[in-house]
């Protein structure tokens, strides 16, 4: 449903490790330098857009960590590249399990119906070009369901700007 996907980085080496205490250990002075990192990329592809939105967490994970790293990570984004972040755009309307011990085609079943445009924002994403920001691409599952949403309420076209992607099998030498 996305268009075009920007990533700073492959997810190896040293990001998961980096990405993760970002995500789950509360290392948000981590979302600067990484979202640095990708706003250096996306100057690089001459990318722009006319919005930007963080995939949204359920409440119970919002609950659980305190803090939405995508939301971190476009803040950022949006101070450096001076293109406007919005949070209560995209919703989620489910809670759904982690995603990460899934297979592509569980992911995309599981998270499938999971986001919305909330009701007030319709008019501010008809027309609009938008970028999803999150920390990692792994199948595309969750940006792709976003994107869906998106498109379905007017967006004219949706980007993914991600920190790391998960490289395809015949990207790593395997």
């Amino acid at each position: 449903e996305f268009d075009r996907t920007i990533a700073a980085v492959d997810y190896d080496g040293p990001w998961p490790g980096l990405i993760s205490k970002l995500k789950f250990h509360g290392a948000t002075a981590l979302a600067r330098p990484l979202a640095t990192m990708l706003a250096e990329r996306i100057h690089q592809r001459r990318a722009s857009v006319d919005l930007m939105l963080p995939v949204p967490l359920s409440r119970q994970r919002m609950s659980e960590r305190g803090y939405n790293q995508s939301w971190l990570l476009a803040r950022h984004l949006e101070r450096q590249l001076a293109i406007p972040a919005r949070f209560d755009v995209l919703t989620r309307r489910q809670h759904t399990q982690r995603l990460m011990s899934l297979s592509a085609e569980e992911r995309a079943l599981q998270i499938r119906d999971a986001f919305d445009v909330s009701a007030p924002a319709q008019s501010i994403i008809d027309g609009s070009h938008v970028a999803i920001i999150d920390d990692v691409m792994t199948t595309g599952a969750t940006l792709d369901a976003c994107a869906h949403a998106l498109l379905e309420a007017g967006a004219r076209s949706v980007s993914a700007w991600v920190v790391a992607r998960t490289p395809k099998p015949d990207q790593c030498g395997t």
